[in-house]
């Protein structure tokens, strides 16, 4: 697998297979906290926190999937998809801080 390799964008990536699971990772390195949206039962897409941009994706079962034989514009258009549906339910920043400031208030009340 390649480490550190820059793609067309110049985007850092890195991308990892794990054998035991099935499951190919790729990670943008950029060192975002992200959280995870499912795409279908195969792909899921990594999320920044903050931005709400991708920082990765995992493809699972890999393998067992023949992922290599599904086309790559599918799955593009399915993040693309999934990114635009999660829009109005991402808190935004501003909202973000309001819960930890209520709950800062309650703690320390």
């Amino acid at each position: 697998m390649k480490s550190g390799v820059k793609g067309q964008m110049n985007v850092d990536f890195s991308e990892t297979y794990d054998q035991e699971d099935d499951v190919y990772y790729v990670t943008f390195k950029t060192g975002e906290p992200s959280y995870c949206v499912e795409v279908d039962d195969v792909l899921l897409l990594e999320v920044g926190l903050f931005t709400n941009l991708p920082t990765g994706f995992r493809i699972l079962n890999f393998h067992k999937n023949n992922v290599n034989a599904v086309r790559l514009g599918v799955l593009i258009k399915k993040m693309k998809d999934t990114i635009e549906d999660s829009k109005g339910t991402i808190p935004s920043i501003a909202q973000r801080e309001q819960a930890v400031g209520r709950a800062l208030e309650k703690v320390l009340a």
